[in-house]
Order: C-alpha cells, then sequence, then structure tokens
C-alpha cells in the first residue's frame, strides 16, 4: 500500500544544532533553514547553516532496530553556505557491492565560489565562478543512471557547467594526494584544476531568475527545425540543413514566468587552460580548517573569471501577476514542474513546452518526483529495464499546512494525502553513482536508493512507499474499491486493542464488501497475521467468501484461491479440536466445503474393536529397553543428551504460524505439511501438537478429529515421531510410551494403508515409518519409537481375519521390525559409549579432537562397512589409547575364553602373545573404564572391533591429522605405532602401502627434491617455502620416513605363510563401499627392489640433513636411476623396467666419499666423560648407533663394510680416541690398507709434540733424520689434538703393525711398516727423555 515510512533519525536534533552552532533559542524550524542533502545510497547526510558545515553518517543502533545519523564531522568554512550537494563516487574497479568508492561534498558559498570537500572534512578543490550567490547544486543522471555525470552550479546571472569525465579524475588525483600529506609522504597538496572542463552561460532576456534546471540535449527533427527558422526569420531566410543541437536550461522568475533557454552545442568548448589562470591552486594540508570548530582562511582569487557564452531565450509562458519561483526536473526530463507565488503548481511538458497539469492551494510548496518500475527489485537489471513498465508520480509537499500530495503524472489523479510535520524539507535526488571510469559498468540501474526523502523538522527521515499498480488501476474500478477497503480493515485492527462486537462486526462487514478474490485472500492472511483477530471473525469472514465463489470465476488461478479458503477452513477445524474448543460456529463451512471437495464428513468406525486394547510395550522390547536406559545414565552421555530443541511454551505457538505450516492452495487428498519448513518451525509444530494431544481426556476423538478435518494422519505421527526423537530422556518413562502407543493408534485408524495389513506382508505404509525412524538423529530415542510403533502394528496385524488361520507365529512385518530393533540396539550402544570419555593413564598417543556427531542408523548405513570400526578408532585416538593395550585386552579376551578349554593354561605361558598380554596388562588395570567401554562394544560388534581393523583405522586417522599440520611428527610416529602391533601381514602391508602413497609419499618427495637442490639441510625460509615446516621438523619427518620404509620393506620381506584372512563384518550393511581394510588387504604387493632403493633414499637425504654435511646433487651423484623414477615407481604410476641393484663402478667412489664423511661427523659425536691418563672413559653410544646405520646403508649400497671401519678407525685416531680404535683394530681384516692413513696423521702429532716440547732442539736431535724430513715436508693440519698422547699413538701403531704382520705384504707395505717401526722407537725415545 501507498504510504510514508520512517527509515532514519538524527538521533539527538539538538547535538546537531550545537555542531552548527544554533542558539537554543532559536526557532525549532531551523533545520528547514539549513542546506540539506543526501547521498545517493543514504550512507551520508550533509547539513549546512551559515558557515557552519556537519556531516552525519548512518548508524544501525539495535536497541531501536533503526537508522540513525550521527555527526562525525563538522567545520567552519570561509563563507556562508547557499547550497550543498553529495555525490557518491564510484569505485574504479568493478564489485559486487556495487557501493561507492568514497563521498564527495560539494558547497556552494555566498560569494560565488564553491568547494569540493571529503567525509572527512578535507578540502579537495575550491574554485571561483561567479560574483552572486549559488542558487542550486544539481547532477542529473537520468532515468536509467547512465547519462553523463555533469554538475550544474546554478546562479542568477548564469550556470556553470562542470564536465564530469574531467571533474572526478581531478578529484581521485587531490584525494590521493591528500592521503600522501596524511601519510607524511608530502608536506603540501597542490590541485591542477585547469584539466577540468567547464562551460558557464549567461541568461538573457529575463528580467530576474530565482531557480533554473539544466534539462540537456534537444534533439529536433527536421520539421520543426524548418518550422522554427520559417517562424523566426520569415520566408526567404537561411536555414541549415541538419537541425543543430541545443541544451535547453528552465528558469522560473519573472518576465517571463517560465524561461526557455538554448546554448548551442557543436562549438568549441573553451577549456580551462584557456582562461587567464596560471597556477594551480595550493591548498595546505594541515589547515586548521579540517578539524571541527576551527576557521578557514578564504582564498585570495583575483584571477578572472570563466570566459561566458550568452543563452538564447527562444519562447516562454508569460504571466504579469506570477512569479516563479522553484523548478523541479523528472528523471526522464520529460516533464518539470513548477511553484510560483500565487500557491500553484504547474506541470511542463518539456518537449511540447505546454502546461498539462495545474494544481492549487500549495503556497510554498516543495516538489519531486518518483519513478516507479513494475519489477519485484526497485532497481532491475540493465539488460531488461527496456522490457519493463515505469510510472511517473510527483509529490507535493506543503510545508504550511503539513499536507503531502502523491499525483500520478500519466492521469493527474491523486494516487494519496498525507498529513506529516509542517515546516520539513523535501530532499530530491537525481543521482546514482558518479565518476565511474569507462571500465566500469553497471548491472542494475544507477539510481539513488532514495528519490525522495521529506525531513522533519524534529531530524526524522521518511521515504515514500508507492506501489506500481497505482499507476494502472483507477478510483472506481473493483481492485481500487478493495485496495480501499483492505486499508480501512487494517486501520481498523492496528487501532483496536480491544475487539468488541462491534468493531468485528465492522471487519466482518467492510470484508463482505470486497470482490476480487486476490483481495480476499490477502484480507484473510492479514487477519491471521494478527493475534488480536479472533478465530469467529476469521470464520465469519472466510464463510462470506466462499459463499460468494462462483463457477464461473474459477478458472485455474481462482482454483488455487478456492482450495485455499477450504483448506484454510479444514485446518482450522483441526486446530480447534485439538485445542478442545468450540468449533460450532465452523460446522456450517465445513459442510459446505466437505460437499464441494467431496469429503467423507463422518467416519465409520467400529468402537467395539477398541474393547480391551492394552497399550504397552512388547516383553522383549521392555527389557532390551530397560538395560540401555541404565547404560544411558553415564554422565557423559547425559550431558551430551540436553536436548537441543527449545520449544514455545505459549499455546500452541499463534495460529498464523500453525496455518502457515500446511500446503492450502492445492486440492489433494490430504492436507500435507510444506515440504520446505524451517527445521525450527517444524519442531514448535511437533511440540504443540504432542502437548494438545496428550493433554486430551479421549484419545479415541483423536480418529475423528483428524479424519473430519483432512489431514494426513502420517504428517501428524510424523509430528509425533519428531517430538519424542527431541524429548529430554529423563522426561520418558513406561507412562509415558504406553500413552505414545495410543495416540499412534488412534492416529493410524485414520488411515486404511495403516489399518489393513494382510498377514505375513510387508506393509508399505509402516515400511514407510521405518524409513523415518533410520534417519532420526538419536539411535535410542528412534529406538524407542521403533518399539512403540512395534507394538502399535501388532496390535493392527492382529486384527486381522487371516491371523486366526495362521499357524506361524513370526511374521514378515514383525521380523522388519524386529531386525530394525537390533540394529538400534546396536547403533544405541555405540553412540552412548562414544560419548564417554575418561583420561588415560600411562604412556599414551597424542589426543585428537574427537567431533561430536550425530550417529544414526543412517549414517551407519551410508558410511558403509567399516563405519562402526572408523568411529571406534576415532573415539580411541581422542583418548590416546596406545595401540599395545587394544592388542593386549583383545588378548585378555581370548586367553580368558579358552581357559577353561581342553588347552592347559601353563601350556600357553611361553607363546609371545601371553608375553606380550602380560607386559601391557598394567595399562589396562590402571584404565578398568575405558576398557570396560571397549569390550562392551566388542561384545556388541564382535567382528568390527577387532584389534587389527581398529588399528588399521587408527593409522588412518594420525595419519590424516598430521596432514592438516605436517610440523606435529609425533602424528607420524603414532602411524607407525599402530602399524607395528597389526599381526595381519597381509593388512599390515596394505596399510604400509596405501598410507604412504596417500599421506607420506609427497611431503618426502618434495623434501628430497629440495635437499638434492640445496646439498645440505635447507635454510628454516626454504623449508617453509616449499615444505611448510622448519628444518628441525624436517629432520624429525626425515627421520620417521626412514623407519617407515625400513620397517615397510622389513615387512615385504617377510614370508607370508598364512593365507589372506577373510574380512568379516556384521549384518546390518546389505551393499557398501569396501571398509579401509578390505581396501588395504587387497593391494597389489609393492616391488622389493623399488622400495630398497627408495629405503636407500631415505637413509642418505636423512643422514645428510641429520649431520648437515654438504654433498653437492646427492640423489644425483649416488644413484644411477632418475630417483623421481624410483620415487613415483613405488606407486606405479610409471612403467615398470628391470633394475640392478648391483652398484655400478662410476658410482663407487662418491658412495665410499659420502660414507666416509657420514663416519668423520659420527665419530664428532663421541664425547670424553674422564680424561684422566690412565684410564680414559668415552661416551660413544651414539656413535656406535650411526656407525651401524651407515654400515646398513654401505651393505646396501655394496661397499665393503671394512671400508667404513676403516673410516671409523682413522676418524676416531684422528681425533684422539686411540683407546676406542685400539678396540676396534682386531675387527679390521685389510690392516695393510689402514696403515697410511694412521701414518700421515702420526706424522702430524709429532709435528704438533714438537710444537709443544719445552726442550725443541733435543727434541730434533732425538729424531731419526729422514723421520725429521718427512715432518718439515708435511703441512700441519689443525684439526689434530693439540696435546696428542704418544703411548696411545705407540700403542695404535704396535697394534696395527701386528697385525699387519700376520698378513702377506708387498713392497709398499714393508716400507710403511718400517716407517711405523721407526716412528715407534723415537716415540719410545721421547717419551724416555721426557721430551
Amino acid at each position: 500500500m501507498c504510504n510514508v515510512e520512517e527509515i532514519a533519525d538524527c538521533g539527538d536534533i539538538l547535538t546537531l544544532g550545537r555542531a552548527l552552532f544554533i542558539p537554543e533559542k532559536e526557532d525549532k524550524t531551523w533545520l528547514s533553514k539549513c542546506s540539506v542533502s543526501l547521498s545517493s545510497c543514504g550512507n551520508l547526510l550533509s547539513v549546512g547553516y551559515k558557515k557552519r558545515l556537519c556531516f552525519l553518517t548512518a548508524q544501525w543502533i539495535s536497541s531501536i532496530e533503526s537508522n540513525t545519523y550521527l555527526v562525525s564531522w563538522s567545520g567552519t568554512l570561509a563563507s556562508d553556505i547557499t547550497s550543498v550537494l553529495t555525490l557518491s563516487i564510484c569505485p574504479s574497479q568493478q564489485s559486487s557491492q556495487n557501493g561507492p568508492d568514497w563521498f564527495c561534498i560539494v558547497v556552494g558559498f555566498q560569494n560565488g565560489s564553491i568547494g569540493f570537500y571529503t567525509n572527512t572534512g578535507h578540502l579537495l578543490l575550491h574554485e571561483k565562478l561567479d560574483e552572486k550567490p549559488v542558487l542550486k547544486i544539481s547532477c542529473h543522471t537520468g532515468t536509467y543512471g547512465t547519462l553523463p555525470d555533469d554538475v550544474h552550479i546554478i546562479f542568477q546571472t548564469g550556470v556553470c557547467v562542470l564536465i564530469g569525465s574531467s571533474l572526478f579524475q581531478t578529484l581521485r588525483n587531490a584525494k590521493a594526494q591528500v592521503a600522501k600529506v596524511q601519510a607524511g609522504i608530502r608536506d603540501e597538496h597542490a590541485v591542477d584544476s585547469r584539466n577540468i572542463q567547464i562551460r558557464k552561460w549567461t541568461f538573457t532576456e529575463q528580467e530576474q531568475i530565482n531557480d533554473a534546471a539544466v534539462v540537456g540535449l534537444e534533439l529536433k527533427n527536421t520539421y520543426d527545425h524548418f518550422l522554427a527558422a520559417s517562424t523566426y526569420g520569415g520566408y526567404d531566410t537561411w536555414y541549415r540543413s541538419i537541425p543543430p543541437v541545443n541544451t535547453l536550461i528552465l528558469a522560473s522568475g519573472i518576465t517571463p514566468y517560465l524561461g526557455f533557454h538554448y546554448a548551442l552545442e557543436g562549438g568549441t568548448t573553451p577549456p580551462l587552460q584557456d582562461v587567464a589562470r596560471a597556477v594551480a591552486n595550493k591548498i595546505k594540508s594541515a589547515l586548521p580548517g579540517w578539524l571541527g570548530g576551527s576557521t578557514e582562511v578564504a582564498p585570495n582569487n583575483a584571477e578572472p573569471l570563466i570566459r561566458a557564452e550568452q543563452l538564447s531565450m527562444r519562447n516562454g509562458i508569460f504571466d504579469g501577476q506570477r512569479h516563479g519561483t522553484t523548478v523541479t526536473i523528472s528523471p526522464d526530463r520529460r516533464l518539470a514542474a513548477f511553484t510560483d507565488s500565487l500557491g500553484r503548481v504547474a506541470v511542463l511538458d518539456v518537449t511540447k513546452g505546454c502546461v498539462i497539469r495545474l494544481f492549487k492551494g500549495c503556497r510554498d510548496a516543495q516538489c519531486a518526483f518518483v519513478q516507479i518500475f513494475d519489477a519485484d527489485n526497485k532497481k532491475p537489471q540493465l539488460s531488461v529495464i527496456k522490457e519493463i513498465r515505469r510510472a511517473l508520480f510527483l509529490i507535493i509537499y506543503n510545508p504550511k499546512k503539513g499536507l503531502i500530495d502523491i499525483r500520478l503524472m500519466q492521469r493527474g489523479s491523486r494516487v494519496a494525502v498525507f498529513t506529516a510535520t509542517k515546516n520539513g524539507k523535501l530532499l530530491y535526488n537525481t543521482c546514482g553513482l558518479t565518476g565511474a571510469e569507462k571500465n566500469y559498468t553497471h548491472k542494475k540501474l544507477n539510481l539513488p536508493e532514495f528519490q525522495c526523502v521529506l525531513i522533519d523538522p524534529d531530524g526524522k527521515l521518511k521515504k515514500f512507499n508507492i506501489p506500481f499498480y497505482y499507476s494502472l488501476e483507477g478510483e472506481h474500478l473493483e481492485r481500487s474499491k478493495d485496495l480501499h477497503i483492505i486499508r480501512a480493515i487494517r486501520d481498523i485492527i492496528k487501532k483496536s486493542s480491544n475487539f468488541s462486537d462491534d468493531i468485528k462486526e465492522e471487519i466482518v462487514q467492510s470484508a463482505s464488501k470486497l470482490k476480487t478474490l486476490e483481495i480476499k485472500k490477502h484480507c484473510l492472511e492479514m487477519l491471521i497475521k494478527n493475534r488480536e483477530t479472533s478465530s469467529e471473525t476469521l470464520i465469519s469472514c472466510l464463510e462470506i467468501f466462499w459463499d460468494s465463489l462462483t463457477d464461473d470465476e474459477l478458472y485455474e488461478h481462482n482454483q488455487k484461491i478456492q482450495n485455499y479458503f477450504g483448506n484454510l477452513a479444514l485446518v482450522t477445524l483441526f486446530h480447534r479440536l485439538i485445542c478442545n474448543e468450540n468449533t460450532d460456529d465452523v460446522q456450517n463451512l465445513i459442510a459446505k466445503v466437505c460437499e464441494t471437495f467431496e469429503l467423507k464428513q463422518h467416519l465409520e468406525i467400529d468402537d467395539k474393536l477398541d474393547d480391551g486394547l492394552d497399550f504397552h510395550l512388547l516383553e522383549d522390547d521392555n527389557c532390551i529397553l530397560e538395560r540401555l536406559l541404565i547404560l544411558a545414565q553415564e554422565k557423559d552421555f547425559r550431558e551430551q543428551q540436553q536436548t537441543k530443541v527449545t520449544f514455545a511454551d505459549n499455546h500452541i505457538s499463534t495460529y498464523k504460524d500453525f496455518i502457515s505450516c500446511f500446503v492450502l492452495e492445492n486440492r489433494e487428498e490430504f492436507i500435507t505439511l510444506k515440504p520446505d519448513i524451517t527445521t525450527e518451525k517444524l519442531n514448535n509444530l511437533s511440540c504443540d501438537i504432542f502437548k494438545c494431544i496428550i493433554k486430551l481426556n479421549d484419545l479415541t476423538l483423536l480418529t475423528k478429529c483428524v479424519k473430519a478435518s483432512n489431514i494426513d494422519s502420517k504428517e501428524i505421527v510424523k509430528l509425533v515421531i519428531m517430538h519424542v526423537a527431541n524429548m529430554p530422556l529423563e522426561q520418558i518413562n513406561l507412562d509415558l510410551i504406553e500413552k505414545i502407543i495410543a495416540v499412534l493408534y488412534y492416529l493410524c485408524r485414520v488411515s486404511e494403508e495403516a489399518t489393513n495389513m494382510k498377514y505375513n506382508e510387508i506393509s508399505p505404509w509402516w515400511e514407510n515409518i521405518r524409513g523415518i525412524l533410520v534417519d532420526l538423529p538419536c539411535p535410542l530415542r528412534s529406538l524407542i519409537l521403533a518399539m512403540t510403533c512395534k507394538s502399535v502394528a501388532n496390535i493392527f496385524e492382529s486384527m486381522s481375519p487371516e491371523k486366526e488361520d495362521a499357524w506361524e507365529s513370526l511374521t514378515k512385518e514383525n521380523a522388519k521390525w524386529g531386525i530394525l530393533i537390533g540394529k538400534l540396539e546396536d547403533i544405541s550402544i555405540l553412540s552412548i559409549i562414544l560419548m564417554c570419555k575418561a583420561n588415560f593413564h600411562g604412556d599414551s598417543l597424542p589426543k585428537l579432537p574427537f567431533e561430536e556427531m550425530n550417529i544414526n542408523l543412517k549414517y551407519i548405513y551410508t558410511r558403509g562397512k567399516g563405519s562402526v570400526t572408523e568411529l571406534i578408532a576415532k573415539w580411541l585416538c581422542g583418548m590416546g589409547v596406545p595401540p599395545e593395550t587394544i592388542v593386549a585386552n583383545e588378548l585378555m579376551e581370548m586367553f580368558d575364553a579358552t581357559s577353561n578349554s581342553e588347552l592347559n593354561s601353563t601350556a600357553g605361558d611361553d607363546k609371545p602373545e601371553f608375553l606380550f598380554m602380560e607386559n601391557n596388562r598394567h595399562y589396562i588395570d590402571s584404565n578398568p573404564q575405558i576398557f570396560k567401554w571397549l569390550s562392551l562394544l566388542r561384545r556388541q560388534f564382535p567382528l568390527s572391533t577387532k584389534a587389527d581393523y581398529v588399528l588399521a583405522n587408527m593409522c588412518w586417522e594420525y595419519a590424516m591429522e598430521w596432514q592438516k599440520s605436517l610440523n606435529k611428527t609425533i602424528e607420524l610416529e603414532a602411524v607407525l605405532q599402530c602399524l607395528e602391533n597389526i599381526s595381519d601381514l597381509h593388512l599390515r602391508l596394505g596399510l604400509f602401502s596405501i598410507i604412504w602413497l596417500t599421506y607420506i609419499k609427497h611431503t618426502f618427495e618434495d623434501s628430497c627434491r629440495l635437499v638434492n637442490k640445496v646439498g645440505k639441510l635447507p635454510k628454516d625460509h626454504l623449508c617453509i617455502q616449499d615444505l611448510g615446516f622448519k628444518s628441525e621438523c624436517l629432520k624429525s619427518f626425515l627421520n620417521i620416513a626412514k623407519n617407515y620404509l625400513d620397517k615397510f620393506y622389513s615387512c615385504s620381506l617377510k614370508t607370508f605363510d598364512q593365507a589372506k584372512q577373510e574380512i568379516k563384518f556384521e549384518k546390518i550393511w546389505d551393499e557398501s563401499l569396501p571398509s579401509l581394510v578390505e581396501v588395504a588387504q587387497d593391494t597389489k604387493t609393492v616391488n622389493i627392489d623399488i622400495l630398497n632403493l627408495n629405503y636407500q633414499i631415505s637413509c642418505t637425504i636423512y643422514y645428510q640433513c641429520h649431520f648437515n654435511l654438504k654433498f653437492t646433487k646427492p640423489l644425483d651423484s649416488l644413484y644411477d636411476i632418475d630417483y623421481q623414477y624410483i620415487l613415483e615407481a613405488l606407486a606405479g604410476n610409471v612403467v615398470q623396467r628391470d633394475i640392478s641393484m648391483k652398484c655400478s663402478e662410476k658410482l663407487l667412489a662418491p658412495r665410499m666419499k659420502y660414507l666416509t664423511k657420514l663416519t668423520r661427523t659420527a665419530v664428532e659425536t663421541i664425547s670424553c666423560i674422564d680424561n684422566n691418563e690412565e684410564s680414559k672413559s668415552y661416551n660413544n653410544e651414539e656413535c656406535l648407533h650411526w656407525i651401524e646405520n651407515i654400515c646398513v646403508l654401505a651393505e646396501l649400497w655394496g661397499v665393503d663394510n671394512n671400508y667404513v671401519r676403516r673410516q671409523y678407525v682413522t676418524g676416531l685416531y684422528h681425533m684422539g680416541y686411540d683407546e676406542l680404535a685400539v678396540n676396534i683394530l682386531g675387527l679390521i681384516t685389510e690392516p695393510q690398507l689402514l696403515l697410511p692413513s694412521v701414518l700421515a696423521i702420526t706424522i702430524q702429532r709429532l709435528k704438533r709434540s714438537l710444537e709443544n716440547s719445552t726442550n725443541q732442539p733435543e727434541w730434533i736431535v732425538s729424531m731419526p733424520p729422514q723421520l725429521y724430513k718427512k715432518m718439515q715436508n708435511t703441512i700441519l693440519d689443525p684439526s689434530i689434538p693439540a696435546q696428542p698422547s704418544l703411548s696411545t699413538t705407540t700403542l695404535v701403531l704396535q697394534k696395527l703393525v701386528s697385525q699387519i704382520a700376520k698378513k702377506t705384504m708387498d713392497a709398499e707395505a714393508m716400507q710403511n711398516i718400517k716407517l711405523a717401526e721407526l716412528i715407534i722407537e723415537s716415540c719410545e725415545l721421547l717419551i724416555r727423555r721426557k721430551l
């Protein structure tokens, strides 16, 4: 409906007054004297008064649920303000928001200058355009917002047009410079305004001008051009063949009252640089005027004004007594509204140049146009805008009388009249987003958000809502009359707080006058939505509307309305019956509806069948339920099961909400619920209906209630099921369950599908109910409902006449219920236990987050066979239960089961399984609660809870968690720990393969590629860039990857004596996707050689990173097969080719070099614990570990371990660990190859001894000449220990010489032995002489 709606306010209007320096004693209507402008999007309001300027920004105030404009900036300007325009600047780039980038406020001053300000008060540009005051500033972007966004400055003597394409680019540059000044990049900002194109036109031939407006280009046709030329110049005048293009300016004033001024287009426009202005305006960036309350100094501008062009007034409307005051142009520029001194508003047809409307009684009126589109969206897409109809309305505001008159321009008829606050101000917005660049395209109409806004003296802003159909229908047509009546009914409802009989009668009388079906339906919807309106009033109106229906008007659309009326009556009857209300007034209407819809009004039911019925659970179901309810008393489960659904405590929510849940416009066999009802609404409806049904004294009436209202009984059954599924478990007891059975029985009795059950056949109706129960979120509540439904179905089945002749006690229907209840029992136990948590005492694995989930039967169905195992694994990972305890728990149950069998219990004590169980029993004893729950799950799911299956899923969970955060390698270690405890070799090998390929392979490849490229341990920034974690984490990952591949390789080498075990799960699933265990077991075996090479690569990369060795491209120089192929071949992504594991000759040297570096670096890990000369002790455990690893790698590479041992001895001797070197010498098989390096180190030691000697001359004399000469020719190695022990040196040489003596020697070895013996003698001499 057409109305005036408040959209915002200015908060405390006194605050704005104080910001404008308005005295408090000032007249309260001071706001109407201000210059006010609202931005096109409605976010910024600019108010100017004298020299003060304020900007107000819209903010949403949640407490009042409304927008409020609050002062965001205020300041004092140089001159009095006469006009303000707020422009919304378009973003420079395309945006999905379609909002402004920033705001520019154009201010006109008394001295004829204009200023451009940002919404933060920064002055961007200031120009002097004329000596006269600025009358008005406008910008007109047209009907669709696509016209040029030029800014028009109106003076009494002329018009200045600032071309938008040049203006907004300059303003953007100025804003960018201001930002640099604020950031401290520049000290001041200079704006070069010479690029702005300005056109200035001066009025002529009109005595006085009070207001003007630029209409735009006027395109004349050829005939009008000839006619004008002949009229003005005569028959012999010269004329142009092409009509000239003119810009039309309408001016309102005196003599003439309305003037048509034209500016000829096509000539050269004088740019600003041709004007005698040599320098740009410079504005200091730190002006005090930026801050509120300060004073801005007016710039001195003695420059010549812009060169002007004279306008020619070709015609006008003359009226000596009438003085024009204002002029307003419509958005399409076809109409203009003029106000005058005689209190008239004239509407001008701009194209024809004649007045087409004249309205009286509008003294000091303010006018604005509003265009409305025939579309749901008030800003339609530009692509379809030409296909959409539009209408133009004129809004006339009389501030003296406080009246708003809305007129339709197509006919001039009055649409509506509203009373408003006096002395307000009408804000007319004619431009959308401005300053759009060439590459920016508007997807929707570029129209202002509020085309017209009324601002009251108290600061309230109001907009006008005008429906489009006001332009289509007249006052005397049926629809218009109905709209008037419906508006009157709405006013009655709004004004009445207490609905008396007179008011109800008035509403009914008014409704009886309605003619159109759509408005009748709208009237009913309005009555339904209003809570105070009684149901009797609604029924009275509904009966009138039903009686007014005729067959002639019931075409397809109106047929839906008839269905709506009839179904509304039926649903209302149901609402009253279950609420135990009187239904006498609706019975007559229901009879008519039933007759039209051909419904049976009375249900024939044999009540004798109900005699002796006993509504209770079956005995077996009662026992199961009792056991589960005891288990549900676990603390964690009770806390989790607190109902998350809140229900309304009021009386069946509201009648409106109840009615809105049903499909009323279709005529089906039964009335059903809407399929798109929100869950919250459905929950409230189910709660209300359940409460009302339970309160019924006689449940037998429920059957008649549902049948009489023609509502589908299955929908009510679903609502009952939904409510019970959301009830807290504490409220569910045996008495309530028995009452639910009775409710379901009387509801189902309405449906023949539910009651007519053929013996030993499956009922489709009850099969559908079973499907609903499967989807319920809580399996325990679903189990309770399944038991109740089973009891009801059993009652109906027992009534079947075929039952008496049958001999089978278990029917197919009973079997279906039994299977469903059995599955729900299992899933209920699972869901209860999985919500129970405990802290694991002892060495635990990392605890993974276990998200709460709705574990119901549907979830288990859809997830497939391994879903139960997966959930249990997640639960165990959430508590960090180690894999050893899971295996030990299974072994304990196995040994307990066999303890009473024929096997002697002591015979198994020596079994490794028994020893493993005993070693981990203390964990189980320390955590009795966890393993009590696990044992219960094992009894319920004996196949899904096998230890191997659970551990396989735990591996997968930890691998997934590690993938989310690669720097947490502790989770990857947990994967390996779980894998090692899987007893089934086929399963373990398969898991090794798929976990490697799925999670570890890609990170391992990236790590190898990075280390190979860098040639050492990468720095942190490289690791983070390529891998996502730091270098320390890389070392940890490579260590785990090496161990993983080691275990993987060892597992693949084991002999598989046993055949693959058959994977079995419980018979919950008929068909499903394969489980993780099945996929792992069926994984094809990997190539042993490829796996071996991958392990070698992992060792190579890890050892290099651990010791931070520098070795260029190790994977390229140490392997003759492309390492990328080796990594991909393990995944089977490349074509397999023959690989030789034998080391080629060209690889032997680099591999030995690499092993040597590793060995020497490993020796550096040794530390001396006791440095006593007589008995030194060393900590070499780490070194021995690394030497063992290096020997394994050397063996894999085909390098003799003796080579590693020789390098080990050389390293020990080089570092001065002679005692350790002597111990290793016995393991050397070719000592003669070790002697040259030992002699070289010994010569270095002698040089050190000479340096440390207190008597060097005697030391030299004691040395044989040939040995001393060898010493002199040797360069000192600084890595040799500074204080070498000659005694241990002698010991090493003697041990080595004695071993070599046992071997056959060549000439070179003999020479080395002689040198060694000479050194031994010299060392002994030095020791004796203590040199």
